[in-house]
């Protein structure tokens, strides 16, 4: 949408640009992207901005370079402030690099891009950032995640993975902070209450700290056909599996949004998520919500949304018209707004 500027992608590996464009330059280096075991993005960065003659800097996850020059105007994206708020949830390479340079690029960047006022919050409180400088800018979801026949999606489902057509599901990264063994244990207390029979479908990539929550199940006593993890499940997949359950849960202790509650409410799942962080203000009166800390409450209202029909209906017409206020060409709208306010604050000097 924006005709006017010139954008330069910097990656350290080749990737597909979608887009044929004169004003869109890819510019590969090995060191452009830093990694655990070295720093190449802190230190080599400033020479590349130098080279294209950039006028402002978008780090969109939290880093800016080191050295960059006064009169480039900073922007940097905060998905969350994890390594604050969770660091016992974190990698400890990963927090580490947080810590020596996520704090020290969001106080000297101009401008900061959240996607929630409660990290917004966050953002003022713990890092002391002035409001004027932060955007809360809501992520979108695709097109591709609507609605589909329930019974066909979940037969699609069953056969792609191998499980029950009959499935509730959570998708996320397998790492602590998503607190997937709360969730194992209210599958657990519903089975011992009698008369559940869903499978439970958790899907995500393998994060850190994790061999717990796969344990969590065997030492409960629960089978592959209470629990079973997918793994990473292909983006075309995913669709399909929100519209095929019968229920999305969400037992993640912090988020800084939340996006899976926006793609599983876009295709009619209802929802149970943790009352707590970005949670409440994403899914608004779409979703019903109890404390990430008891098992029994998470199986509470499992049991609740799935034996009144009632409350089902009202939970996927509410959540089909929430995820609708969730749009990309608004939030890119909003990015380009804030860049060309940076630029305007650099003409004025």
């Amino acid at each position: 949408m924006d005709d006017e500027n010139v954008y330069y992608l910097y990656s350290r590996l080749d990737f597909h640009l979608p887009l044929e464009n004169p004003r869109w330059h890819k510019h590969l280096h090995s060191r452009i992207w830093y990694r655990p075991n070295g720093l190449g993005f802190q230190t080599g960065a400033r020479r590349l901005v130098l080279e294209d003659q950039v006028d402002i800097f978008w780090g969109t996850g939290h880093i800016l370079p080191l050295g960059l020059p006064s009169k480039v105007r900073k922007v940097v994206t905060v998905h969350d402030l994890t390594w604050r708020l969770f660091p016992e949830t974190m990698e400890r390479t990963n927090y580490l690099m947080h810590l020596l340079f996520a704090e020290r690029s969001i106080c000297r960047a101009d401008r900061v891009i959240c996607f929630s006022e409660c990290t917004a919050r966050d953002l003022e409180k713990f890092l002391g950032v002035q409001r004027h400088k932060i955007q809360v800018l809501y992520p979108g979801v695709l097109p591709d995640y609507k609605p589909r026949e329930r019974e066909a999606a979940a037969r699609y489902i069953a056969n792609r993975f191998h499980v029950s057509e009959n499935y509730i599901c959570s998708v996320g990264t397998i790492e602590p902070r998503k607190n997937l063994s709360t969730l194992i244990k209210a599958v657990m207390v519903l089975h011992q209450r009698g008369g559940f029979s869903s499978q439970l479908l958790i899907a995500g990539g393998s994060g850190w700290k994790n061999s717990n929550i796969y344990a969590t199940a065997d030492k409960l006593g629960l089978s592959k056909d209470a629990v079973k993890f997918l793994g990473y499940v292909p983006e075309e997949d995913l669709p399909l599996l929100y519209s095929g359950a019968r229920l999305f849960v969400f037992p993640s202790v912090y988020e800084g949004f939340g996006l899976p509650l926006i793609e599983a409410m876009a295709c009619g799942a209802p929802v149970v998520a943790s009352n707590v962080s970005s949670i409440p203000e994403v899914v608004g009166d779409a979703a019903v919500l109890v404390s990430p800390h008891r098992p029994e409450g998470f199986a509470e209202a499992i049991w609740r949304v799935m034996a009144d029909e009632n409350l089902r209906r009202r939970l996927i017409e509410r959540g089909i018209q929430r995820a609708r206020d969730f749009r990309y060409d608004v939030s890119a709208r909003k990015v380009l707004r804030v860049l060309e306010d940076a630029a305007a604050e650099a003409r004025l000097g």
